[in-house]
């Protein structure tokens, strides 16, 4: 004998609807990506990696960088994952060891850092608006003191 249920069951899946709709698995996990380019002592944190960025993008962080006067030493851009700020803080410390953290666009945890750090717009802004570059400029040069 079917129950009330199992009917009510059947009939639905006859014309395709389902009852109970099955849970997707959530992939979402609480670690998060840092993307960071470091030229010499100079570390600019990025929200996205930096082989994203268009060409001319790319070349204005550069020169953003080597402007400090402080970017002889190689090129390295890698991404870092984490899921504390604690973790964050002690990756960056064992990978980098920078004079100056540039911060570019929305970033978290940004005021867990021990260095003198610059937060600035992201890259698409400074790129398109010429006085927020003379305000990341100015922002640099009282830092570094040049």
């Amino acid at each position: 004998m079917l129950t009330p249920e199992i009917k009510t069951n059947l009939i639905l899946k006859e014309i395709g609807i389902k009852r109970y709709s099955i849970r997707s698995k959530t992939t979402e996990s609480p670690q998060k990506n840092l993307y960071c380019y470091q030229k010499g002592h100079i570390l600019a944190l990025l929200d996205k990696p930096f082989e994203n960025f268009i060409e001319e993008q790319q070349e204005l962080l550069k020169a953003i960088i080597d402007s400090t006067k402080m970017s002889d030493g190689e090129e390295l851009y890698e991404k870092i994952s984490y899921f504390s700020k604690k973790e964050l803080h002690e990756s960056l410390l064992k990978k980098f060891k920078p004079r100056l953290i540039i911060i570019f666009g929305v970033m978290p945890y940004d005021s867990i850092f021990d260095y003198e750090y610059i937060k600035a717009p992201s890259l698409s802004q400074l790129f398109n608006k010429k006085q927020l570059k003379k305000d990341l400029w100015i922002n640099i040069k009282q830092k570094l003191s040049l």
